[in-house]
């Protein structure tokens, strides 16, 4: 018996909704909770800096030097969290393809090995 090819897209389209959803409502709020609390601190090393800047409180190696204290934060806060989204951009490929897979199995009642 033939698969109706329009039931088949949709199972598909249910199928790789559903993994994505899984995997970005698990990942999502803690990536957000993360970087909320690095552009908090971010910011508020950048207050204190500007306040200590416009009372004249720095001598210019300790302005130098909390400068580039708050640049090195700044990249840090970025690498982390373009290493988060990478992660996160692998964890939705595996589960896309791991639905693909799945749902090929079911509905061709085959037994396809998951790629590597």
């Amino acid at each position: 018996m033939a698969l109706d090819l329009k039931d088949t897209a949709n199972l598909f389209v249910n199928s790789i909704g559903t993994a994505v959803k899984n995997v970005t409502g698990q990942d999502a709020p803690a990536i957000e909770g993360f970087a909320q609390n690095q552009l908090q601190s971010l910011a508020h090393q950048s207050a204190l800096i500007t306040g200590m800047i416009e009372a004249n409180q720095f001598t210019d190696d300790e302005l130098k030097f909390y400068l580039i204290g708050l640049k090195q934060m700044a990249m840090g806060f970025a690498q982390t969290l373009i290493g988060m989204i990478v992660v996160e951009v692998q964890r939705l490929f595996n589960a896309i393809v791991t639905a693909i897979y799945t749902s090929i199995n079911t509905l061709a009642k085959v037994a396809l090995p998951l790629p590597v």
